[in-house]
């Protein structure tokens, strides 16, 4: 009827009967509480880059437990050793420079030791694939077995010095208290013949990209994803052109990029990433002066 007088529905009334300014206070509250939100998202995010910086940064060797079967993650810093009570400090052959911090740190340099023998020390940087070509070409040198001290770097360029190394024939050899991370292992995995010294660290983790000063990144994550990729399904393909069991690489992609999976002896050798002695291990002297005695009684008799 015209004029009569409206009668609030269920929902103007519950609208009505709510304090004046109780409105205004839940907006506040949840602008505050957003605002609150957002601050600590990127306090978090702050503390994470600060902690990837430190972690990136760190010269200082690292005092970690030695690995066990089942207890094989540790930390990854690109620039420094692990160091702990069984380790020493690796003898690379050629070299008498410092072999943590600044080593770590500085781009790969190939050290000549004579006999065939050379040390490789230092991160493996884009590029230093040609300069180990270069270096391999060089007339009169010759490489039989390249002793390995790095904590990695650049995929690309490992795969393709492992290439060269299995092209030209070379045996390679992480020594005693040796590091050889990260990408480092995909070189290892080139050598005919592979050694790891005792309390010798090789260590694996997912492959991830890195800025690069001066080079423009992919804009499409797509892209991005889809070179990594197409790395991991290289250096999968590698592995096994090299002999070594392809499984060992589900390890490697189960481990962050900020830790390692270290692998044991038992691991190097089930992985074969290292090659058996072509004749089985060395002979107790006890057992060879046994069947000393025991050839001489034969041929007295």
């Amino acid at each position: 009827m015209i004029g009569a007088e409206y009668s609030p529905g269920r929902f103007d009334r519950m609208f009505r009967s709510i304090p004046e300014g109780a409105v205004l206070r839940c907006v506040f509250v949840a602008l505050l509480t957003m605002a609150v939100a957002v601050v600590g998202l990127d306090y978090l995010s702050m503390s994470k880059e600060r902690a990837t910086a430190e972690r990136m940064s760190r010269t200082e060797p690292l005092r970690v437990a030695p690995p066990t079967p089942g207890d094989q993650i540790r930390p990854y810093l690109p620039k420094a050793i692990p160091v702990g009570p069984d380790r020493g400090e690796p003898k690379l052959p050629g070299y008498d420079g410092p072999v943590d911090g600044e080593a770590m740190a500085a781009p790969m340099r190939f050290v000549a030791a004579g006999d065939g023998r050379m040390t490789a020390i230092g991160r493996i940087e884009a590029g230093t694939a040609g300069e180990f070509q270069a270096l391999l070409d060089t007339p009169g040198t010759t490489v039989r077995e390249l002793v390995l001290h790095s904590p990695g770097g650049s995929v690309v360029d490992a795969i393709k010095m492992a290439r060269l190394v299995r092209e030209k024939g070379i045996d390679t050899e992480v020594p005693p208290d040796g590091y050889c991370a990260s990408a480092c292992p995909l070189l290892f995995a080139g050598g005919v013949e592979r050694v790891a010294g005792a309390s010798a660290w090789i260590g694996l983790h997912q492959v991830f990209a890195v800025d690069t000063p001066g080079v423009p990144q992919p804009r499409d994550l797509d892209v991005s994803i889809a070179d990594i990729q197409a790395i991991i399904a290289e250096c999968q393909e590698l592995l096994v052109e090299m002999g070594v069991k392809p499984e060992v690489w589900i390890k490697a992609m189960k481990t962050p990029p900020e830790a390692l999976y270290v692998l044991t002896p038992e691991d190097l050798r089930t992985y074969a990433m290292v090659t058996p002695e072509p004749f089985g291990p060395p002979m107790p002297p006890s057992m060879l002066q046994s069947l000393s005695t025991v050839a001489a009684r034969s041929t007295a008799g």
